[in-house]
């Protein structure tokens, strides 16, 4: 599996992160291992977690999945062959939606804990939070390296001037800001003004401050839960459009020349398209993670990323 560069870090990552966000709730122990498995099979080292993973589905905690994640690295015993990240900053339990100096340190202790490891990869501020004065927030974050419990800092779920101000402030004190950024993203375009809950979108505006900041960029929920190839899944109302209705006519027809299915033309388009983009896939069986591992291997021509990139756009009248 190919390695792309993690920001100014010098570090290569997968161009494929493993999503584990249901592992040891929704995905079996049993299965959730056998995901591992096929993915490291694959050459893949990217390992995407969170600390509330998966706190909203009944009957669970949260921590599930840093714990399955740490139940399968002791199995394997292959700790220095694997990228782990894990995330702070939303509400789970008992601990409140915050980024205060406080909470990072000792959610990061937790997930640690949770997944028998002394030092995280890449620990994700979650979401943006407006009442901790960005300085504290990045002073955590440095804690956390200086005491070697992580090595890098990314974000997830900033708009792009939150990002860029944080991003500052640490610049300011001489401090590595964010090196990556983890936004909702596919190939349809949702409509300007839709809403996700909690989670934001990749905007073009975000994709050039990334690329002029050198800041990686990841992709979360690019297969829209797999509503792209199970007739039973519906688009989401949010990415409802006449110009949607055209790019998915042209991604079927994409997915026709290839042979292969629409999901890994998406995640081929992702990852080929200018600026790259790491997606991150899941999967509840190994054929589901199978068929989206498909991505690997295809070679988008000219033509066709041309073709799949192709606007609806309205005549400028001041041209």
């Amino acid at each position: 599996m190919k390695k792309l560069d993690l920001g100014n870090t010098g570090q290569k990552i997968s161009c494929i992160g493993l999503g584990t966000m249901y592992f040891g709730t929704k995905v079996d122990e049993q299965t959730s291992f056998q995901l591992l498995d096929f993915y490291a099979e694959q050459g893949g080292s990217f390992l995407d977690s969170a600390n509330k993973y998966a706190s909203w589905v009944p009957g669970f905690q949260g921590g599930e999945s840093e714990l399955v994640i740490g139940k399968w690295l002791k199995k394997k015993g292959n700790r220095k062959d694997m990228f782990l990240t894990s995330k702070v900053g939303f509400a789970y339990g008992e601990i409140p939606r915050s980024l205060n100096k406080k909470i990072i340190i000792s959610e990061c202790e937790k997930s640690l804990k949770r997944m028998s490891v002394e030092t995280i990869d890449l620990y994700f501020a979650h979401a943006f939070d407006d009442a901790t004065p960005p300085d504290e927030t990045m002073e955590a974050f440095l804690q956390l390296k200086k005491s070697g419990k992580i090595r890098y800092a990314g974000a997830s779920n900033f708009y792009g001037w939150q990002l860029y101000e944080t991003n500052r402030e640490a610049h300011r004190q001489g401090w590595e800001g964010f090196c990556c950024l983890q936004q909702r993203h596919t190939y349809l375009e949702p409509g300007l003004r839709s809403d996700f809950g909690t989670q934001l979108v990749l905007t073009p505006e975000i994709q050039k401050l990334c690329a002029f900041q050198k800041i990686t960029l990841m992709a979360y929920s690019p297969l829209l839960g797999g509503a792209y190839v199970c007739n039973e899944r519906r688009i989401p109302v949010q990415y409802k459009s006449l110009a949607n209705d055209f790019r998915l006519t042209i991604l079927g027809e994409v997915s026709n020349e290839l042979h292969v299915s629409a999901n890994a033309v998406v995640l081929s388009w992702i990852m080929q398209n200018t600026p790259q983009i790491i997606p991150l896939v899941t999967g509840s069986s190994v054929a589901q993670l199978k068929e989206n591992m498909i991505a690997l291997l295809i070679n988008l021509s000219k033509e066709q990323l041309d073709k799949l990139n192709l606007e609806i756009v309205q005549p400028n009248k001041y041209s």
